[in-house]
Order: C-alpha cells, then sequence, then structure tokens
C-alpha cells in the first residue's frame, strides 16, 4: 500500500480543479464554435453542447447586448470562459500550496 504525501494530494487536487476548469471552459468555447459555425441547432449533439453552455454562460447573460446574436454570445460567453479560467486556475493555485 502506497502511502500519500501532503504535496502528493494537493498536487491532485489541484489538477482535478484544472481538469474541471478546463472542461467547462470547454463546453463554452465549443459552443461558441457552433454557433459561429452555424450548427444545426436540430443536432441532439449541438442542442445538449449548447444548453451546456447556456447553463454555466447564465450568470453572463446580458452582460453585453448586441443587436446580432453570435456577436453577443461571442462576447458574453467568452467572457465566462475566462472568468471561470482564472477562478478555476486560483482555486488550483491554493490547492497546491
Amino acid at each position: 500500500m502506497a502511502v500519500q504525501t501532503k504535496h502528493t494530494t494537493r498536487s491532485s487536487a489541484g489538477h482535478a480543479i484544472m481538469i474541471v476548469t478546463g472542461v467547462i471552459v470547454g463546453f463554452l468555447l465549443l459552443s461558441i464554435l457552433l454557433v459561429l459555425g452555424g450548427a444545426n441547432h436540430g443536432n441532439m449533439l449541438v442542442n445538449f453542447v449548447l444548453d451546456v453552455g447556456a447553463w454555466l454562460a447564465h450568470p453572463f447573460e446580458n452582460l453585453f447586448i448586441r443587436r446580432s446574436y453570435q456577436q453577443e454570445m461571442f462576447i458574453n460567453w467568452g467572457i465566462a470562459a475566462v472568468v471561470y479560467l482564472a477562478i478555476g486556475s486560483f482555486l488550483a493555485r491554493i490547492a497546491r500550496r
């Protein structure tokens, strides 16, 4: 049986936080790409990714209002991705200490 040190546990916690952060940011960025690329909203996979992205970006809804839905989504969801990345990186850094 291997014994984990505090350093290994902290490093693992920081790594896990960054994995979750990467998944969150990935959903947001993939959603943006799907909308900008004109993906079929009727497709089940596209619809799932957009639903998850919308849920994650909900706190940033109507942060900036534009005439075009694509522009508004790009700006607001892009800001959401940056904020989630900053928070996740900060939490991972704290967990590694």
